[in-house]
């Protein structure tokens, strides 16, 4: 008889609140596209998806949010009606106020160093801490591929004060805090409505790798871009504490794996597409412009001054502690 994990589903019984556990399927919620060469989500999806077909389990993927946008994907996953949904950042913010510590610019510069934070420390048990009475359980993050850097449609960028005045596009009031103490405008403009800002001179650039830029297809709207080394792009893992709490010991030993499979596999993709990323956006028009000797410290300096701002100092030295 065939093996299946018992994942939530949409029932009448959700109508009163309570969610129904009795698919068959594993489902899987995300913002992204099916797109192994492009989306860093997706590679992780498919990984895990093998991982639990050798299981004979089945994974259902929802992209490009047909289960809703994150908010409403968040809600789903708290209750049980998504078993697996990779968020971004402000999703796991709403779960944990602590995650706002790992988010932090120039904090750590790559992928690795990132991990071995993570690692190191007990950032997970933090945030789950916190995730769980919402019921939701972070399993770890799925990389987006390459560094933090600055895009914009004015100039080359290659000094901190060439942001000075720059109407940079922000995701969140964090972001406004530290662009803010670069000198530049920011404006806090949803995902969604980026291109539209960036076309419209409301926002003239944003805070990305470029891996971002070429998934969500704005080569063509942006003209320069500028590595600062600040950080990766995590991508949220979020697994429903109640789907997952519902399985048996034995099934909970293959999503773990599974998650492991996906996150090994994500990660061995991020560091192999940097330079395809970095040629995409070139091949589209972006002139990539380097930082002058000395001026990434300016812009590291800048940032850190203002840490305390966004998360407390208690927490700034904690993790500080675990950072190469």
């Amino acid at each position: 008889m065939k093996k299946t994990l018992l994942a939530a589903s949409v029932s009448l019984t959700a109508l009163t609140g309570t969610a129904a556990l009795a698919m068959d399927d594993v489902i899987v919620a995300f913002a992204g596209t099916e797109d192994l060469q492009n989306d860093a989500e997706y590679v992780f999806i498919h990984a895990f998806a093998e991982s639990l077909a050798e299981h004979d389990v089945n994974v259902v993927v929802h992209p490009s949010n047909t289960l809703g946008k994150e908010s409403d994907r968040f809600d789903q996953t708290s209750q049980g009606l998504i078993a697996v949904n990779i968020a971004n950042g402000g999703s796991l913010m709403k779960a944990s106020d602590w995650a706002s510590t790992l988010f932090l610019p120039f904090l750590t510069s790559d992928e690795a160093s990132f991990d071995r934070m993570v690692e190191d420390s007990d950032a997970l048990a933090r945030i789950n801490e916190e995730a769980s009475r919402l019921g939701i359980r972070v399993a770890g993050f799925a990389m987006r591929g390459g560094s933090l850097g600055l895009f914009n449609t004015e100039k080359p960028i290659t000094r901190l004060e060439d942001v000075a005045n720059m109407r940079l596009r922000a995701q969140n009031g964090d972001q406004v805090t530290f662009m803010s103490a670069w000198g530049a405008t920011p404006t806090v403009v949803s995902w969604a409505e980026t291109p539209n800002a960036l076309q419209t001179g409301v926002a003239t650039g944003h805070f990305n790798p470029p891996s971002t830029v070429v998934a969500a297809g704005q080569v063509e709207l942006l003209d320069y871009f500028t590595p600062l080394e600040a950080g990766p792009v995590p991508k949220v893992i979020m697994v429903s504490d109640d789907w997952y709490s519902f399985l048996t010991e034995e099934e909970q030993g293959w999503v773990d794996a599974a998650i492991a499979d996906g996150i090994a596999a994500n990660r061995d993709w991020a560091l192999e597409q940097v330079s395809y990323f970095e040629q995409t956006i070139q091949d589209g028009g972006i002139e990539i412009t380097e930082l002058e000797d000395g001026e990434r410290d300016k812009f590291v300096e800048a940032s850190r001054s203002v840490w305390n701002k966004i998360v407390p100092q208690e927490d700034v030295d904690y993790i500080s502690q675990f950072v190469d």
